[in-house]
This record gives C-alpha cells, structure tokens and sequence, in this order.
C-alpha cells in the first residue's frame, strides 16, 4: 500500500487518514513534530494536528483560511491553513480528533455500544489514546458510520483532491472542497478529467 506525505499526530487521525486515503500517513508523536516535518519539508506535504491550548509552531507562510461568510454549515471543528508555496497545507482539530469523531457520532445517533464502545466519551477517549488505535477496525467500521457527517465529508473531499493533485491542487479548489461550495459529486467529476 502507498505510503502518503500526511502527516497525523494522533493514532486517531492515522486511522482516518488510511480510511480516508487508503495506504499509509506518515504519523507523529507530537503537534511539534508534525509541524516540523511539514515546515522543514520541500515536498508536497500535509499536516493534522490537535488545537491545543498552544498551536504547535508553523512556518510562517502558513495562512488561516476564513471560511466566506455565505458559506451556510461552517466548520466547527477544522481549520485549514495554506501555505503560500501552495504544496503544504494543515489542518488543526478542535479540540482533538477523538472529540471530533465522538461529536460526529452523536450527532450521526450512532450507538456506540454497539460498536463495543463503552458509553461515556472518556471512556472512547482512553481507547483512542492507544498505540492499537492507530489500525483499530473498530474506529474503521465507526468511520462509516459517520461517513456521512458533513464536516467529515468536506475533510475527506479536500484530502482526497489534495492527494490527487498535490503540487497542481489550485488553492481556490481547495477552499471550495473544505468549506462544501465544491462536493462528492464535483470530486468524481474533477478526478475523472
């Protein structure tokens, strides 16, 4: 399987991102060391990472995207920031993935017991926070459970044409998949020109 330039930091993310993706991310312990990687880097490269109470330290050509304020379903939980070389890109999760998942999943009605999850988000957090979680195909089949959650789906539309496309993504494209202006159906249409 294709290993992808996406740096995740969590073992959450790293799971998503193969789900998403297909293959591998290239994960990192840490906010910092992810932000490192995709500064210090001359490739194509993306980054995600948690929205801590300190931001991990991004170059600065690294520009936060406002989303327009016609856009009707904002983004509650990612911000995306481009940088100006227009091959890096990052994206931050408010508060973490796990919470990001977790709000999915609620909002989704999806039973979590069901998926052997214990009923309490601490308890969801705990699992997540392990190495397992990482290649865990419980969070996989929970992912399709939510696949359909819009916030999850502009995420995974902006991964996917970024992959595709990297070096030649047009940033304007990009806003449009992340904020929902541009969806599934303009995503089969582009990857198949």
């Amino acid at each position: 399987m294709k290993q992808h330039n996406v740096f995740p930091e969590c073992n959450v993310d790293t799971n998503l991102v193969g789900h998403i993706l297909g293959g591998y991310a290239k994960h990192k312990s840490t906010c910092n060391e992810v932000a490192k990687a995709v500064n210090q880097s001359d490739a194509f490269a993306v980054g995600i990472i948690d929205e801590d109470k300190r931001l991990a330290t991004m170059d600065a050509g690294f520009i936060r995207y406002q989303q327009p304020d016609d856009v009707l379903d904002k983004n509650t939980h990612l911000t995306m920031y481009i940088h100006q070389d227009k091959k890096r890109y990052m994206f931050t999760v408010f508060p973490a993935m796990d919470g990001f998942v977790w709000d999915a999943a609620h909002v989704m009605g999806v039973n979590m017991k069901d998926l052997g999850y214990k009923g309490s988000f601490d308890a969801f957090k705990k699992e997540t926070k392990t190495i397992q979680a990482a290649t865990d195909p419980k969070l996989r089949r929970l992912f399709q459970e939510i696949a359909d959650y819009p916030e999850l789906k502009r995420f995974r539309n902006t991964l996917k044409y970024l992959i595709h496309f990297q070096y030649d993504a047009d940033p304007a494209t990009v806003q449009q998949f992340f904020d929902g202006r541009l969806t599934n159906d303009d995503l089969a249409k582009i990857l198949q020109q």
